[in-house]
């Protein structure tokens, strides 16, 4: 398949677009952070929040009842631009303006629900355990991150999107051949109706054990050949047969042991300068956030160098399992063209942001590829 120069230009500006505001975010989130803390924000959101109750769980909720809704109102612009505007500009989305707001309605509802949870947790910790709290609170996150595994395509994907069965039996034969060519075993392959919010398309393997299940979008169905289909879901079978899930999951746990340390240990000096009371002090959560937004900026190229080795891997491997090496080279393309994918990023955006590598190295890997 020959580049579109029409596409490409498209990609380019899209692409340009969106890195625009992935620098914008970066410096919004720590900004909006800061100025919580540096002005008389958090402590009026606490003073609001013992209005309510004296009890500390009760102030700790309406205090990031306040918070969040503070913070969602000044990122609702930005997530309107970004997820809604962009991708129509652009002609990525099928959603309705209505469709959206519902939407970013049930995922900020469902982020508030599961975060307040999270938070009423940790500071029970923080309160009771007050010298240990941070080990507590890393066990505790990566029982979470392992539960989140198990329950989000069982659970979570079904809030937003619905699965239904493969139409096409010699697709259907030819995922369930391969997967038990190596040994992956499967219920069931499953369509997920993506085409409702975009025009882009994916496939995975989602789930952790009885839960593990193969997913491809509808957009993908429709758009491409089963021998294309075939080497996007022997990518992700690379993917299960190096327990990369497994090393992401380890490397994740590792960063967040950093991140819960380096709050635990900055946290008491930290919040004073702030005029705050410490850790306890449930006006200095926006410190906490912001202590993990450093650890996880610093950490990030890292994580993502880690994440484009795993996804070179399983490159090798789904040429290595698939149909044909051309195969893997048109699907690619494909999914460039599609996905509006920058052809040839700058080489320190894709170092710094990039979790997968740039579309023209996988291609250029698989022309050169040698089994």
């Amino acid at each position: 398949m020959s580049q579109d120069p029409k596409q490409s230009e498209k990609a380019k500006i899209y692409q340009k677009k969106k890195e625009l505001l992935s620098f914008f975010h970066l410096a919004f989130t720590p900004a909006v952070l800061w100025l919580t803390l540096a002005t008389p924000l958090s402590v009026q959101f606490k003073s609001w929040a013992a209005v309510w109750t004296t009890n500390p769980y009760g102030m700790s909720a309406f205090y990031f009842l306040w918070l969040s809704l503070y913070s969602l109102l000044l990122d609702l612009p930005l997530s309107y631009y970004s997820g809604f505007m962009l991708e129509h500009q652009f002609e990525l989305s099928n959603q309705s303006r209505l469709s959206w707001i519902k939407e970013f309605a049930k995922k900020s509802a469902l982020s508030f629900v599961f975060s307040l949870i999270l938070i009423q947790v940790l500071y029970a910790l923080i309160w009771n355990f007050p010298d240990h709290w941070w080990i507590f609170a890393w066990s505790g996150f990566a029982a979470v991150s392992y539960g989140m595994g198990k329950i989000f395509p069982v659970w979570i994907i079904p809030l937003f999107y619905k699965y239904g069965p493969v139409g096409s039996e010699s697709l259907k034969k030819r995922i369930m051949d391969l997967a038990a060519r190596y040994g992956l075993p499967i219920e069931n392959v499953y369509t997920l109706n993506l085409s409702k919010t975009t025009k882009k398309a994916n496939a995975a393997f989602m789930g952790i054990g009885r839960t593990r299940r193969v997913v491809l979008s509808d957009t993908l169905i429709d758009q491409f050949s089963e021998d294309e289909i075939e080497t996007v879901v022997a990518h992700e079978l690379g993917h299960f047969k190096h327990r990369d899930i497994w090393r992401q999951l380890a490397l994740g746990l590792v960063t967040s042991l950093a991140a819960f340390w380096a709050a635990f240990r900055l946290m008491n000096p930290l919040a004073e300068k702030f005029g705050l009371e410490g850790a306890g002090d449930i006006a200095s959560l926006p410190l906490l956030f912001l202590i993990f937004y450093g650890v996880s900026l610093i950490l990030m190229p890292l994580q993502n160098g880690f994440s484009r080795w795993l996804e070179r891997a399983a490159d090798r491997f789904a040429l290595q399992a698939g149909p044909d090496r051309s195969v893997f080279i048109s699907c690619m393309e494909k999914l460039g063209q599609l996905n509006l994918a920058n052809p040839h990023p700058h080489p320190a955006y894709e170092w710094f942001f990039y979790d997968h590598p740039a579309i023209h190295k996988r291609i250029q890997m698989a022309r050169d590829w040698k089994a």
